[in-house]
C-alpha cells in the first residue's frame, strides 16, 4: 500500500504567536481505519518518526506528527530552541497536544483514535490522557520511566531558576547525560549518545542531525520535569477510565525507565487501581530509542498488532 505525507503550520489557538510545524501522513488506496498522534521527545523533533508514521499511514493509518515549541521546526528564532514559554509551559505542552489530537479527530472523526508518546513526549501523553482520555481508544507509552524521588525539591529549584533565568543554558544538560550515561561506560564505542542506542548508526544520525541534541534551557528542564510529575504522580491516572487500553513499550536497558524497573512498577500500580486493559513489552538489551533500534520493524509490528486488537 502506498501512501503520502504533507507538511503545515497549525496554530494552537487564535491569539498564539507560534505555528507548530505539523505533518499529516495518509493512506493513499484505502478509507482510513484509524489515526494515530505522534508526540516526541525531548530535544529531538517530529521527522525522526517519519518511518514509524509511514509504517503505520501504509497500513490504512492517517498519522501525525508535530514539533513542540522550542523544538525543530516549530522554531521561528533560533533562540528559541531548547525553550517553551514564560507562563505555564507544562499546561502549554499539555494543551498543544490537545489541539493537534483533536485536528486529527475532526479530520477523520468516524475512526478509532490512539496516541503514541515518547520519552518527554510519554510524559505529556499520560497528562495528556488525564484531561482527554474520552476522545482516544488507546495509548502507547514508550521510552517512559516511574516516579522519581526527590522530583518535588528538583521541581521547585527549577522553578526559581525558570523566574530568574529562563533562557539560561543550565548544567543540567551534561548532568542528564553524565547520568544516563553512566552504565554504559565499558561500551566499546562509547559516547554521549550511548544511552539512546544500541544502534550505532541511530546514535551517529542523532549527532549529526541539526536540530537534535540541542542543551535545554532553565525554562524547558522546569517544563520537563513539571510535566514529569504530574505524569507520574501516585494518582496520576485517577480520571482515565479503568477500562481504557493502555500499551507500555520500554528497552530493558532504558536508564529513563530505571533499566524497566520504573515502567513494570507503573504498569503494576495500574493494575492494582484496577486497570483491565494493560499491557506492557519489555525488548531484552535495547535501550531509550526503542523506535530506532535496529529491531524497530519487530517493535513497530508489535504495536500494529495490539493497535489491530482494539479497532
Amino acid at each position: 500500500m502506498r501512501s503520502s505525507q504533507k507538511s503545515f503550520y497549525l496554530s494552537p489557538s487564535p491569539s498564539s504567536e507560534v505555528k507548530l510545524f505539523h505533518t499529516l501522513f495518509t493512506p493513499d488506496e484505502v478509507p482510513v481505519k484509524a489515526t494515530l498522534l505522534i508526540i516526541h521527545g525531548m530535544q529531538e523533533h517530529s521527522g525522526r518518526y517519519t518511518e514509524i508514521a509511514g509504517y503505520f499511514a501504509d497500513r490504512g493509518f492517517a498519522v501525525l506528527t508535530y514539533d513542540h515549541l522550542g523544538h525543530g521546526k516549530s522554531v521561528k528564532d533560533k533562540k528559541d530552541i531548547g525553550f517553551f514559554q514564560l507562563d505555564q509551559p507544562d499546561e502549554k505542552l499539555i494543551s498543544d497536544a490537545e489541539v493537534m489530537g483533536d485536528y486529527l479527530i475532526q479530520q477523520y472523526p468516524d475512526v478509532p483514535h490512539f496516541v503514541l508518546g515518547h520519552s518527554m513526549g510519554s510524559f505529556v501523553t499520560r497528562c495528556l490522557l488525564q484531561r482527554a482520555s474520552g476522545k482516544l481508544n488507546g495509548a502507547i507509552i514508550t521510552g517512559t520511566g516511574g516516579p522519581l524521588a526527590g522530583i518535588s525539591l528538583i521541581n521547585g529549584y527549577l522553578s526559581l531558576a525558570n523566574k530568574i533565568a529562563p533562557h539560561y543554558l543550565t548544567y543540567l544538560n551534561t548532568l542528564f547525560n553524565t547520568v544516563n550515561n553512566k552504565p554504559f561506560k565499558k561500551d566499546k564505542d562509547f559516547s554521549d549518545t550511548s544511552w539512546l542506542s544500541i544502534n550505532p548508526a541511530n546514535r551517529k544520525a542523532f549527532t549529526e542531525d541539526e536540530l537534535c541534541g540541542i542543551p535545554f534551557t532553565n525554562n524547558a528542564f522546569y517544563t520537563l520535569f513539571s510535566v514529569y510529575k504530574k505524569a507520574t504522580a501516585i494518582n496520576w491516572a485517577a480520571s482515565i477510565p479503568k477500562s481504557f487500553p493502555l500499551l507500555f513499550v520500554s528497552g530493558q536497558s532504558d536508564p529513563i525507565g530505571d533499566f524497566s524497573k520504573g515502567v513494570i512498577q507503573t504498569v503494576d500500580y495500574l493494575k492494582q487501581d484496577g486497570f483491565k486493559d494493560i499491557n506492557i513489552k519489555i525488548y531484552p538489551e535495547m535501550r531509550h530509542e526503542i523506535l530506532n533500534e535496529e529491531i524497530r520493524k519487530d517493535v513497530f509490528n508489535d504495536i500494529f498488532q495490539w493497535i489491530a486488537k482494539h479497532l
